[in-house]
């Protein structure tokens, strides 16, 4: 068998995936709130392309001022369509359609309204602990297409074949990085200090910054033993808990892991969504 066949993601995500950990913590199911990021559907199921959900609200943009105070990091691996053109902002009951975080960039996709009208979806960002969609209007007025979107109103959420290549690559580089950040923590005792992921599709590779330059050996080393872990088919899950408040406000300090990686840096201090998440390459790599 061909090693690229090896390495195809599989059709369907494994049930035990995403595992609940926490007896108190569950998906809502009221249509008029929103599920937390943390528990959206393509965090439980990052396979899934499209999803039928509910409009939990929906408003006019406005645009945000930029400053020099913004984070750059972000600016360079985001799509920056929300700065110049008429959208509204759509919250719905859930997605699939994952918001800029962690440091990986936003998906994109469509949402299909009741009357069949399809809406692109040019970005998505999580504000406090809810996923807000960026539709692009169909006038210079957004004010009329904010219509297509009363609360209650049914429609379908996908990612589209553009934002379906878009997140395969996302999420492929995603894992990559925790991977090869696993091996070169473990083994040569190099935390990660930052990383980059640059959104899709971009002629710059992703970056990991490391407290040193790695010698000729220690490249050759890194990079052969990821690539074993990878093709032994090391199993991805995710723990997911409660976050309480105390813990939040300690995650909010924590400049690195226990382990000494930088990666996440904690919780974001604006994050209200009561969720805590914990991604595991089995065998390698435990990571917020």
């Amino acid at each position: 068998m061909a090693a690229s066949a090896i390495l195809l993601p599989p059709p369907v995500t494994p049930p035990d995936y995403h595992r609940i950990v926490s007896p108190t913590l569950w998906i809502p199911t009221d249509t008029s709130k929103p599920v937390p990021v943390g528990l959206l559907a393509c965090q439980r199921d990052p396979l899934l392309r499209e999803l039928p959900t509910t409009v939990v609200s929906a408003r006019v943009s406005q645009p945000a001022a930029s400053g020099p105070g913004k984070n750059k990091k972000k600016a360079s691996s985001s799509a920056s369509a929300t700065a110049t053109e008429p959208l509204i902002e759509v919250i719905l009951h859930d997605t699939i359609l994952f918001p800029e975080g962690g440091g990986q960039p936003s998906d994109i996709g469509i949402i299909t309204s009741e009357d069949g009208t399809i809406w692109d979806v040019v970005e998505i960002k999580r504000h406090g602990g809810h996923a807000v969609h960026y539709v692009r209007a169909k006038s210079s007025d957004p004010g009329v297409s904010l219509s297509a979107f009363p609360v209650g109103a049914k429609v379908g959420v996908a990612l589209g074949e553009e934002g379906w290549t878009r997140r395969l690559d996302h999420m492929s580089m995603h894992t990559s990085q925790h991977l090869l950040s696993a091996v070169l923590e473990t083994h040569l005792k190099l935390p990660t200090l930052s990383w980059s992921l640059p959104a899709y599709p971009s002629s710059h590779p992703g970056s990991v910054e490391l407290p040193r330059a790695l010698t000729a050996s220690e490249l050759t080393f890194a990079q052969t033993l990821a690539n074993q872990h990878a093709f032994e088919g090391r199993k991805v899950h995710v723990e997911v808990s409660e976050l309480a408040d105390e813990e939040h406000i300690k995650l909010q300090d924590v400049e690195k892991l226990e382990s000494g990686r930088a990666v996440g840096k904690g919780v974001p201090k604006d994050y209200t969504g009561g969720v805590k998440r914990v991604v595991i390459i089995d065998g390698v790599d435990r990571n917020p």
